[in-house]
């Protein structure tokens, strides 16, 4: 996912966005965001966690059609079940009634399988050929239907990219608009509030953009196009804007924890050390994102071979909070957050990280934090 060639946008001002960023609770008059981790696992994958609480993953010393379950907060782990194929648990999303959806694979082809009874049983629902799901945020809920955009990492060229929709739950679904002049789909936002679905797409400049759509996939509005325009994941904020950080790797432009209106108005808020994965809103109030350490890019300084965590109290003023460095330095090293548990613990996923697992994976529970105020 790399951004080569510039383009031009005018940086506006935080201030213009600062009311609609929100927290539940109060922040301190400069306070500070700190991370604590409470838990590090370097056994287990984490796949998904269900509104139930209930997590998913894989242990990693074992085939990857194997699904593992914890109903203790992702301390322990049982055995669920195995896909009755055989196929190889890629990338998992939970929906708001906890049926599983998942990107499976099996002799070199991908599919969406499906389980609505708690990943106990598993079947394919669609088969997608070589493509596939990056985040578990290629798929999204809005108005009760489900869709899934979809991901390819086959070829460099722009390729027509498919959004799926499902009106029951993932078991059927049909083709609601076929995107060109892309390389893939990073994912999708659903902001429900506005009835608005947000599509992400990379990567070059020419191919990269943000876009919109009111009226449930039918008919989209590109609201951001170019380096500042390419976004894997983002949080829908209460004004209807998006708050999220860049997907860029190759100057002119670096990445950002950025802000955007429906109407196009742009923000950049604060220069990020690399390209962001993640990007998320925390129940209780609170931000954290990703930011990962690609191989190639040459936007980094040389000592640059960490991937970190970034959080934010009110989603205006950011800090870094943690970095990870990386094992191999031809792969990508990231820490991401996409799940919650219901105690308010983040589920932190790393990838090719020192110390942990094979291929550098684990994931550690951790708990954003106010830790005092700023000097």
């Amino acid at each position: 996912m790399d951004t080569r060639f510039p383009i031009h946008v005018t940086l506006l001002g935080c201030l213009l966005f600062t009311a609609s960023l929100h927290a539940a609770e109060p922040v301190t008059p400069l306070a500070q965001p700190g991370l604590e981790v409470v838990l590090t696992n370097t056994t287990h994958q984490i796949m998904a966690v269900a509104p139930s609480g209930t997590a998913y993953a894989l242990k990693m010393d074992e085939s990857t059609s194997r699904l593992y379950a914890s109903t203790d907060g992702a301390q322990t782990w049982s055995f669920k079940a195995r896909h009755p194929l055989g196929g190889s648990f890629r990338v998992m999303s939970a929906l708001a009634d906890g049926t599983l959806l998942a990107n499976t694979s099996r002799d070199g082809l991908q599919y969406l399988s499906r389980s609505a009874d708690g990943g106990a049983t598993w079947s394919e629902v669609l088969s997608l050929g070589d493509f596939r799901m990056l985040t578990p945020h290629n798929i999204a809920e809005l108005d009760g239907t489900v869709y899934f955009l979809e991901y390819q990492s086959f070829t460099t060229q722009d390729t027509p990219i498919r959004l799926h929709a499902s009106k029951d739950r993932g078991l059927t679904w049909e083709v609601r608009q076929t995107f060109t002049g892309h390389r893939h789909g990073h994912g999708l936002t659903a902001d429900p509030a506005h009835h608005a679905l947000w599509a992400f797409f990379g990567d070059t400049p020419q191919k990269a953009g943000t876009f919109r759509s009111v009226d449930a996939g039918n008919s989209w509005v590109r609201v951001l196009g170019g380096q500042e325009g390419c976004v894997v994941d983002a949080v829908p904020l209460s004004d209807g804007s998006l708050l999220f950080g860049q997907d860029i790797t190759y100057l002119p432009q670096r990445p950002h924890i950025a802000q955007l209106s429906p109407d196009g108005t742009y923000a950049a808020l604060v220069q990020l050390t690399g390209p962001a994965y993640s990007t998320y809103a925390l129940k209780a109030g609170g931000f954290v994102a990703g930011i990962a350490r690609e191989p190639g890019g040459d936007i980094y300084p040389p000592s640059e071979v960490s991937a970190h965590v970034w959080g934010s109290l009110d989603g205006v003023e950011w800090r870094e909070l943690r970095s990870y460095p990386r094992l191999d330095p031809n792969a990508n090293v990231r820490a991401d957050v996409y799940f919650e548990l219901p105690s308010g613990l983040l589920i932190l996923q790393l990838a090719n990280v020192q110390g942990f697992g094979p291929g550098g994976r684990g994931y550690q529970l951790v708990r954003l934090k106010q830790t005092g105020v700023a000097p």
